[in-house]
């Protein structure tokens, strides 16, 4: 597994340390980024690159199996069917004997403590439970009714909707303070949560055959593995609770949307139609809402959404602390542009104590920042580490020569021309040693790409199953922001339209 440094034309490689569906994008200005085909090391500016960037890639070498045969065609032999459903079999074992052999060198790697800051799990892991996952995806591809299939997806949204109900009850807390060896009675969760005890019931034996809880005996309901993580983790609990006060209404539009509208313009995408309003989701959040007395309010849903990016953060930001040298930085300025309360910032400011941070975003969001910074790290807040400033990063940036601009998670929140705007308005800013980095998901398909490495067959060329979240963000952002979920290409795209070149690229899939 490599990382892809991308400089001009030019791609190079280097050994890899972020196994992670996410990708460091770091943009320099064209005119701080004239690199010859020979460099040794240096930009014409004097500037010291990372000495990573030297080697060529190659490319990678696809085989016939990595394109039709990766999925089960109506014409697909038994024969053929067979050798597949052994293969996947013979990797879901192989990959199990990986996962098995991580965590005895190393059990901390299966533990996850409730709220703790997740570790980054070792390539050979990691490689290891996306094979799983891609072969778990493509034993049920060939084994299951592939009517019953269409059946259960159908009504998918019902388990993340008893997902919800059960994150906003507070199940996982109630049952960590009852009997973890007999569970909790189901009569005695209704009284404590006052949701009637059969609706609850089925809630969470819904959930329970989805992994989710435990039903330990009839009735009695305990935590587990994973319902454990819900526990002391109030940013990640706002995670799960978050979207359906902005997206599922979205969602229900999302058909109107798609077979009506033949534009990508901002206006009357999903979240939209649902309101009966041009009011973007940014726009509606800042409305603050009357109260039954008559005075006004800010949303709920607003403070909701700030504490919960700080929660994924903390699952998908681990990786950004070592796919980029933050150490090499010393004292130097961090800006993160659209940062929120600057979730990411707090986990980086207490990792590295010289780095000093300006956190930007709008007015309503900056001003809860301090509050909690004060309970997060108020050490930083205290030295001065840290300022918070409201900025609109449509317009041009005031902070000038900063080190790094840091966008986490924004430009997928916006259309290519929106985007555009939002890299153009940092290049006024940028000095010889300024760096942009992107840090946002990048989308594969299943088809084989001279790009990526591609999973074993007969996976999926994207490991299908493991790579499921970042298409449903997709959709998320397309029903909501009128935003999209990017491939590195679509990325070198908007760079170059912005007056600004790749200089290097980092995911688990590159080359």
């Amino acid at each position: 597994m490599m990382d892809a440094y991308i400089c001009g034309n030019k791609a190079k490689k280097d050994n890899s340390t972020t196994p992670f569906n996410l990708t460091i994008t770091a943009l320099v200005h064209r005119r701080y980024l004239q690199i010859p085909a020979n460099s040794h090391g240096t930009l014409p500016t004097g500037v010291p690159l990372h000495p990573s960037i030297m080697a060529p890639v190659e490319n990678v070498d696809i085989d016939s199996k990595h394109s039709s045969s990766r999925f089960v065609k109506s014409s697909t032999s038994l024969s053929e069917r067979i050798s597949r459903l052994r293969a996947a079999v013979q990797l879901l074992v192989s990959a199990s004997e990986d996962v098995i052999s991580a965590w005895e060198a190393d059990p901390s790697s299966v533990i996850f403590e409730p709220g703790a800051l997740l570790g980054v799990p070792s390539h050979k892991l990691y490689n290891a439970r996306q094979t799983i996952e891609g072969a778990v995806g493509t034993c049920l591809e060939l084994v299951q009714d592939p009517r019953q299939r269409l059946l259960e997806m159908t009504y998918q949204f019902h388990d993340a909707r008893a997902l919800h109900i059960a994150a906003e009850a507070r199940i996982a807390e109630i049952l960590d303070k009852g009997d973890k060896d007999n569970g909790v009675s189901i009569q005695s969760l209704g009284d404590q949560t006052g949701i009637q005890k059969q609706k609850l019931m089925r809630i969470l034996r819904t959930l329970c055959s989805n992994h989710i809880f435990a039903e330990v005996s009839n009735g009695f309901f305990t935590n587990n593995y994973v319902s454990d993580q819900l526990l002391n983790n109030e940013p990640f609990l706002a995670y799960i609770i978050c979207p359906p006060s902005t997206g599922y209404d979205a969602c229900v539009k999302l058909p109107e949307y798609v077979f009506t509208n033949q534009s990508e313009s901002n206006n009357r995408i999903p979240f939209q139609l649902a309101r009966g309003s041009d009011q973007t989701l940014f726009e509606w959040l800042e409305q603050p809402i009357v109260l039954p007395d008559g005075t006004r309010s800010a949303r709920p849903e607003l403070e909701m959404l700030a504490l919960s990016m700080v929660g994924i953060g903390r699952v998908q930001g681990p990786p950004l602390h070592l796919d980029y040298p933050w150490d090499e930085l010393r004292d130097a300025t961090v800006v993160d542009v659209g940062g929120g309360i600057g979730g990411m910032c707090i986990d980086l400011s207490r990792k590295y104590p010289d780095l000093k941070f300006v956190v930007e975003d709008r007015p309503s969001v900056v001003e809860q920042a301090p509050e909690v910074w004060q309970q997060e790290h108020s050490a930083a807040l205290q030295a001065g580490r840290v300022k918070f400033i409201a900025h609109d990063f449509f317009t041009e940036q005031p902070i000038k020569n900063a080190e790094i601009y840091h966008l986490r998670y924004i430009l997928h929140n916006w259309s290519d021309q929106d985007c555009i705007r939002i890299l153009s308005a940092l290049v006024p800013a940028l000095g010889p040693t300024s760096r942009i980095l992107i840090s946002d998901q990048v989308v594969r398909t299943t088809c084989a790409s001279q790009h990526f490495k591609v999973a074993p067959y007969p996976l999926l060329a994207n490991y299908g199953f493991a790579h499921r979240f970042i298409h449903q963000m997709d959709l998320v952002m397309m029903s909501q922001v009128n935003g999209r979920e990017r491939t590195s290409e679509e990325l070198e795209v908007l760079a170059g339209k912005a007056g600004l070149e790749v200089a290097r690229m980092c995911t688990d899939y590159m080359q």
